[in-house]
């Protein structure tokens, strides 16, 4: 296709290009009967077909651009060249010809290409569509599986491993520094859920704690078992310290908590999920998750009276009742009779160990009064965000990480699973 600055060239150019795809789909497929193959005959050549037509609409929008205009050393850029260049796309078959405009600089000799700038592209050519293309698909699968599954195979575009790489780092301090949504207005003044929780990723040859956080409004599903809608969540993840987490997290809830919001923060009862809340929400309720205190009781239970035995299902039973009812107090002096009338020393360390536990998160434990005020009791959430952000993606088969990688695709994978923010990142990258 030849290239023109005029617009009915460009036309009948698209035309003529047009008219050369009709006749090969009609000679392909009515004709000769490609079958089955069809539609990969279609994505092939349809997209060669649009790369053509692009090609020659960048072509004209470089002469449309030229290369006059002042440079930053106070010289003027002049026209030198047109010179051929490959645009990485993310249509099928990914590269586009272009002729573009080169000039540059009188005095210092700077060269320029300003449809290059125009259109954002990399230094390897490649177009934001295609850049955020490659960070979602190396967010969600392996880079290798990104590369040759969902690019090359889904989409028909070539781009190495070494590229994926290479742009999710380079978008990573951008979706680090990410500032918040607008504050949505809380459903029915209600508190705002925050769900604190840790898993493990190897790293630099050894396993490391990632410590996450998740951030929402929920509607419904006070109970353990009832689930909640999710709204406005959040996702915060470091590889790190409390106070790290807790300086990344500030930015996203401080909007939030306008007006002395209550915060109902869960935990698993890890120390360090308290000391954080302490310094990040001023005005909060603190509560035990219920699956874990589940956890802790159905152990003992096991160690005390057998794994699956009708003895130790009743007994974990009339726990859970009693701590279910704000009976909390009640277990922990059973405890302390239990423990005091065991032979054994394992069993008497459970019991101890359970004992401890519960008195430790007392008032962390009034499941009753928590419900009455509609106050959620499960971290599912911030479960389901350690699943999703390092699980699916980290904690594959075989698979170690680089502490920069590490740093980089957690940030990513929890922008990734925050309500509406992977969109925000974008938007702001294309602005830039």
């Amino acid at each position: 296709m030849d290239s023109s600055i005029t617009r009915a060239a460009f036309s009948q150019a698209v035309a003529d290009a047009a008219g050369r795809l009709a006749a090969a789909a009609w000679s392909s497929v009515v004709e000769a009967g490609e079958g089955a193959g069809t539609d990969h005959w279609m994505r092939e050549h349809g997209g060669a077909f649009l790369r053509e037509v692009l090609g020659a609409a960048w072509t004209a929008r470089a002469e449309r651009l030229g290369v006059t205009g002042a440079c930053g050393c106070g010289g003027g850029y002049q026209f030198r060249q047109h010179r051929p260049l490959q645009i990485h796309t993310v249509l099928a078959g990914r590269d586009v010809a272009v002729r573009v405009v080169y000039g540059q600089c009188d005095r210092c000799r700077a060269g320029v290409r300003p449809l290059v700038q125009d259109l954002g592209v990399d230094a390897e050519g490649f177009t934001p569509a295609l850049r955020e293309l490659g960070v979602l698909a190396s967010v969600v699968e392996p880079y290798e599986a990104a590369s040759s599954e969902l690019l090359e195979r889904f989409a028909g575009v070539r781009v190495s491993t070494e590229k994926l790489q290479a742009l999710v780092h380079g978008v990573a301090p951008a979706a680090a520094a990410l500032e918040p949504p607008a504050p949505p207005p809380a459903p029915d003044e209600a508190p705002l859920c925050v769900a604190i929780d840790g898993g493990m990723v190897f790293v630099d040859g050894r396993w490391q704690e990632v410590k996450l956080a998740c951030v929402f409004d929920a509607t419904g599903g006070a109970t353990p078992d009832a689930r909640p809608t999710l709204l406005n969540k959040q996702v915060v993840a470091v590889r790190g310290t409390p106070e790290a987490l807790a300086e990344r997290l500030w930015p996203q809830v401080a909007p939030l908590l306008a007006e002395e919001r209550l915060a109902v923060v869960l935990g698993d009862g890890a120390p360090w999920i308290w000391h954080l809340a302490a310094e990040v929400f001023p005005h909060r309720v603190e509560v035990l998750d219920w699956y874990h205190a589940d956890e802790h009781v159905s152990a003992v239970a096991r160690t005390l009276y057998g794994d699956g035995t009708p003895k130790a299902a009743e007994w974990r039973q009339t726990q859970l009742d009693r701590l279910w009812a704000d009976g909390v107090d009640q277990v922990i002096e059973g405890l302390r009779f239990l423990g005091a009338h065991q032979r054994a020393a394992a069993k008497r360390d459970a019991v101890e160990a359970l004992q401890r536990y519960l008195t430790t998160n007392r008032e962390r434990m009034r499941y009753q009064t928590f419900r009455a005020a509609g106050y959620r009791i499960g971290s599912g959430a911030v479960e389901s965000a350690v699943s999703h952000v390092v699980q699916q993606r980290m904690k594959r088969v075989g698979m170690r990480w680089r502490a920069a990688g590490a740093d980089a695709m957690l940030t990513l994978r929890a922008v990734y699973r925050s309500t509406g923010a992977w969109d925000r990142l974008w938007r702001g990258n294309r602005a830039a």
